[in-house]
């Protein structure tokens, strides 16, 4: 029977990738990867193609949305991989693409690793089962500048729900946004919506390059926080909820000032 893989790569560089994932990719017969839902570190895919000692084909959105390229090679070959920075199914996308091979046929095998969805938490001390509904802040364009995502953070505020914010990623313009101007633009948006849940002194939490020796942790006022320079992606935010003690405690120890540069490193 063919088998299509879904491999998750987690969220810092080659060796973070599960080794059920290199046994996996050793196999196949072609290794198809997409870095426009999150980034590893530089070099990670020539490093991860030494490893495998295979070709690995990295597509970009387009490519995968049309799922021409990964179909086909599945009606041609056996063994197909395809490798997503995180886990492998947290984008719709991936989802229609395990539907669509089952649809003909195909063994789907599912290989997850670390995401960003439960490292956040577990960095920031926020306790997993109190966030509400995930929300995407994207670049503005002009004539183009929802508040949706505000709208969204808002509700979880007024439920007491923690709000993870992912930050927009535009591999093909190299372009990723950063903490500080994502508390810029919900900034931003909060004086379009004219709502004032959210000021310059709300609390945020900044989570910055998660997992890699230099990642950090701050949390801060997003009116603060949106001035800083806290270095290169991957970024997101988390706009915390009403707080249990103990995660008082925890973000005490990320406050922006000098525990910053002492900030717990999940490795």
């Amino acid at each position: 029977m063919k088998r299509l893989s879904l491999i998750g790569l987690g969220i810092v560089d080659e060796r973070s990738v599960p080794l059920m994932g290199i046994d996996r990719m050793k196999e196949a017969d072609v290794v198809f990867a997409e870095f426009f839902t999150s980034i590893l570190r530089e070099g990670s895919i020539q490093r991860l193609k030494e490893i495998i000692e295979k070709e690995v084909t990295v597509l970009d959105r387009e490519d995968v949305e049309e799922k021409e390229l990964i179909m086909e090679a599945l009606g041609s070959k056996d063994n197909v991989c395809f490798l997503t920075a995180g886990d492998p199914l947290t984008a719709t996308t991936h989802q229609e693409l395990r539907i669509d091979a089952l649809k003909i046929g195909c063994q789907v095998d599912i290989i997850n690793s670390g995401s960003i969805f439960t490292a956040a938490g577990g960095m920031s001390g926020l306790q997993h089962y109190k966030f509400g509904r995930t929300t995407t802040l994207g670049f503005p364009e002009e004539n183009y500048f929802p508040t949706s995502p505000h709208e969204m953070i808002c509700d979880n505020m007024e439920r007491g729900l923690h709000s993870l914010v992912l930050l927009d990623i535009q591999a093909h313009n190299d372009r990723y946004m950063t903490a500080p101007e994502g508390c810029d633009i919900i900034l931003r948006m909060e004086e379009k919506a004219g709502i004032g849940k959210i000021g310059p002194l709300t609390m945020a939490v900044a989570i910055v390059r998660a997992g890699r020796e230099d990642g950090k942790v701050l949390y801060a006022p997003i009116g603060e926080m949106k001035e800083m320079d806290l270095g290169g992606p991957p970024h997101c935010l988390i706009i915390p909820g009403k707080l249990h003690f103990m995660e008082e405690e925890v973000l005490e120890l990320f406050r922006s000032g000098d525990h910053f540069d002492k900030s717990i490193r999940s490795l």
